[in-house]
């Protein structure tokens, strides 16, 4: 059967997808939800594009294996209250995305209840679900005996990647041969022009996550001064903190 794949043009799923229909040879589904409010959508776009132009150069039949994207605006997502209302509960308890939400919407209107999602152990989703899933024969990890709201909003996705690094991924896409693909992935949510900002979260994660040479110079700088100005700001929030203490004392 084929794979449903949630393909954003990033690291993660597109080594997923490349993965699939290179290495295992599986036919896969990509899909893909646009928001038309997101700076990134038209890079993640144009990197899907891009990667699929230099897959069918290397591996034409692996190409061939990815079938049209299903691209769904999101703005067209029905409402489901329930959804919301669980994932609202599980982001009153620690960070997580609003597109988990969305995703959570989208699987259930579009009746895909096995659509793979990228995560990774280095991704704030993970603590959502550990001790909430279970590999199966693959590798592949499904909720088990996971509470109500773990299967409203994840119980239609399955995770591949859940143990896997970025590092990982590089290391397997230059063991086959399609590191090349793989670098055409786009990562960063607010681009200054044809470059990645830097400063946003999955361009801090990137470089977090050991994959600074990703970024050219100039991101790298804005990352560093930022990184320099949330050290600064934490050291005087401290002091403060430490002054108001002894005041009170």
């Amino acid at each position: 059967m084929p794979l449903n794949i949630l393909w954003t043009g990033g690291w993660d799923s597109t080594f997923r997808v490349l993965m699939s229909s290179i290495v295992e040879e599986r036919d896969v589904v990509p899909h893909y939800v646009i928001g038309f409010g997101r700076k990134s959508s038209l890079h993640e776009l144009r990197a899907i594009a891009e990667i699929r132009n230099r897959l069918q150069k290397i591996d034409a039949r692996a190409a061939n294996r990815i079938e049209k994207l299903r691209l769904t605006p999101i703005n067209e997502i029905g409402h489901l209250p329930e959804v919301t209302a669980a994932y609202e509960r599980f982001a009153s308890q620690a960070p997580l995305g609003i597109q988990y939400e969305w995703l959570a919407r989208y699987a259930s209107e579009a009746k895909v209840n096995d659509l793979e999602l990228s995560i990774h152990r280095d991704d704030r989703a993970y603590a959502f679900l550990m001790g909430n899933v279970k590999a199966n024969a693959e590798g592949t990890y499904k909720l088990r005996g996971a509470s109500k709201d773990h299967s409203i909003v994840f119980g239609n996705f399955s995770f591949p990647l859940l143990e896997t690094s970025k590092i990982e991924m590089k290391a397997a896409a230059e063991t086959h041969d399609f590191i090349s693909v793989l670098e055409a992935s786009w990562f960063c949510h607010r681009p200054l022009g044809k470059q990645p900002c830097g400063i946003c979260g999955p361009c801090i994660f990137t470089v977090e996550e050991g994959m600074a040479y990703r970024l050219p110079e100039s991101s790298l700088s804005r990352y560093y001064r930022a990184k320099r100005k949330r050290r600064i700001s934490a050291t005087l929030k401290s002091l403060r903190n430490s002054i108001g203490f002894v005041r009170n004392k």
